[in-house]
């Protein structure tokens, strides 16, 4: 695992070179674009640590034995949280260039929640409430355990104020771009969308770092029936969000699909369609394929390259100037390569406290 890890670092490191290089000559050349392709980085990789903080607290409640293959790549994940939460700011700063809502000539109404400062004071709360769960989730547990019983409350407690806080932060960040667009079901899509990114990160991990041996292999199977469950709950929200809106035919919500399907990026809705839903589905839905390395190797690479390619139909199409595509590649790699150095480096601790254990950590990873 050690060596793996050492590939995994190198990786990241250079893909976050080549990523800085391209962000930094993309924001001289193109300062608006910059904006654009960064948020759709922050929005793809804050999926990483959102995940790995809910799966750990749902662990609380319902208990499991898969925990104890999936707590090293969990935590090592929920690590990932100062870095992708804070990332944010790079957007956020050009405030005006990316939202419409800022300025006054838009004649929008909804002042009392669309305005800079709210939206700035909701993001500091995000950042720290995330924050303060993943110091949680990585707090008196080992293994399989959960928290001890009479603090289980706590982690319920987190689940919903992690859920509320997810649902306003998708209003925020992405809904937010069309203001006069609106879904009730908009917050499940995202929340859905950012859980099925993280657990695919996951488990892709796991298949690749730490397979695990013996009885431990049913762990990864529970895993995958984890990752098959969230994507089709992803696939019918979307798909629920889009018969709604398409039979209602209103005219302040049918043009935020007509947007999507007229523009440079509809490829992206197959890509996501077929990737995130299509090939997964049909590769974990028989038994023995999960816990067959190669097959989840597969399934999560194509979770992970439709959650890029949804990410950006979320919000390209919105902008009327488009956006380089080596510039959307360049800062997708960008905060990947930290976030996945991050990733690595904290997997390296892990090891390193499991490795400690005795032999029984060295006997099923190697």
């Amino acid at each position: 695992m050690r060596s793996s890890l050492n590939w995994l670092a190198l990786c990241a490191i250079a893909l976050w070179a080549a990523g800085i290089a391209g962000t930094v000559i993309g924001a001289i050349i193109e300062p608006a674009a910059f904006l654009r392709a960064w948020l759709c980085s922050y929005l793809f990789w804050l999926g990483l640590p959102l995940a790995g903080v809910t799966l750990v607290l749902v662990h609380d409640l319902s208990g499991g034995d898969w925990m104890a293959t999936a707590r090293p790549t969990l935590a090592a994940a929920i690590m990932t949280m100062p870095l992708a939460s804070l990332a944010g700011i790079a957007a956020f700063v050009g405030l005006n260039s990316l939202y419409v809502w800022t300025h006054p000539a838009a004649g929008l109404t909804n002042v009392f929640y669309l305005n800079s400062t709210d939206f700035f004071i909701r993001y500091g709360v995000f950042v720290v409430l995330w924050n303060v769960l993943a110091a949680y989730a990585l707090w008196r547990r080992e293994g399989a355990a959960p928290i001890a019983p009479g603090l289980s409350w706590l982690s319920g407690l987190g689940l919903v104020a992690l859920a509320l806080s997810v649902s306003f932060a998708a209003i925020d960040w992405i809904l937010s771009l069309e203001p006069k667009f609106w879904s009730a079901i908009f917050a499940y899509t995202q929340a859905a969308s950012w859980f099925n990114t993280g657990m695919a990160i996951v488990v892709l991990a796991i298949a690749l770092l730490a397979w695990p041996a013996g009885e431990r292999r049913e762990h990864v199977g529970d895993l995958a029936k984890i990752l098959l469950a969230t994507t089709i709950f992803w696939a019918y929200v979307e798909f629920m969000q889009l018969l709604i809106i398409w039979e209602e035919n209103l005219k302040t919500e049918i043009p935020w699909y007509l947007m999507r399907l007229n523009s440079a990026w509809k490829p992206a809705i197959y890509v996501s369609a077929g990737l995130g839903f299509v090939v997964p589905f049909l590769l974990l839905l028989w038994a023995p394929s999960k816990r067959n390395r190669a097959i989840i190797i597969i399934a999560c690479v194509s979770i992970v390259v439709s959650r890029v390619a949804h990410t950006w139909l979320l919000v390209m199409p919105e902008f009327s100037s488009p956006t380089p595509f080596w510039l959307d590649a360049a800062a997708m790699v960008a905060l990947g390569g930290a976030v996945v150095l991050l990733f690595a480096w904290a997997l390296r601790s892990a090891h390193r406290l499991a490795a400690a254990d005795g032999p029984i950590w060295r006997a099923d990873y190697g």
